[in-house]
């Protein structure tokens, strides 16, 4: 009796490690495929340069649009004052990086986006090898001109944001 009870231990030791390994391994959830696409929509909508990329660096910043700590904050690409910025609504962070973007870029002193992202410390060692990796092949639709004003008065990361930090 007591080497059956030793072998059911063994057994439950080895089987109850790699089912709790499974239930980890998508601890997010589901993809909200319809966020998704909305979020890709609204880059496009305020017409962003490099939307491609731009939707990239949220998916990457998001795990998809999941992950807890930025999404409660509506702030889909990590910006950061001094501590994350805080958003009413998604949207306004894509606003927000119309205007840091519009603040920052510029095309033609750059070969590229990604060595415009690392120049400007947005992006770490390794940041933009991730990006390239993430899968999204989708280009913007042709569009009508812009519904939104996109002067909304969002403007890019200064010494004094008008956003709430967290």
């Amino acid at each position: 009796m007591w080497g059956l009870k030793r072998l059911l231990f063994a057994v439950l030791c080895l089987v109850v490690p790699v089912q709790a390994t499974i239930a980890q391994s998508n601890p997010l959830g589901k993809i909200n495929s319809a966020l998704v696409e909305a979020v890709f929509l609204e880059i496009c909508r305020f017409d962003i340069q490099q939307p491609e990329t731009v939707m990239r660096q949220a998916i990457l910043e998001t795990g998809w649009m999941r992950a807890p700590f930025l999404m409660k904050r509506h702030n889909l690409f990590g910006f950061r004052n001094t501590a994350y910025l805080v958003f009413d609504d998604w949207k306004d962070s894509v606003a927000y990086y119309k205007a840091w973007q519009d603040k920052n870029y510029r095309a033609g002193e750059h070969k590229d986006y990604s060595a415009f992202l690392r120049s400007i410390r947005y992006a770490s060692a390794g940041y933009t090898s991730h990006l390239h990796k993430i899968r999204w092949e989708r280009s913007c639709p042709d569009q009508a001109p812009n519904s939104r004003d996109s002067s909304t008065g969002l403007e890019p990361p200064a010494e004094s944001s008008s956003f709430a930090t967290q």
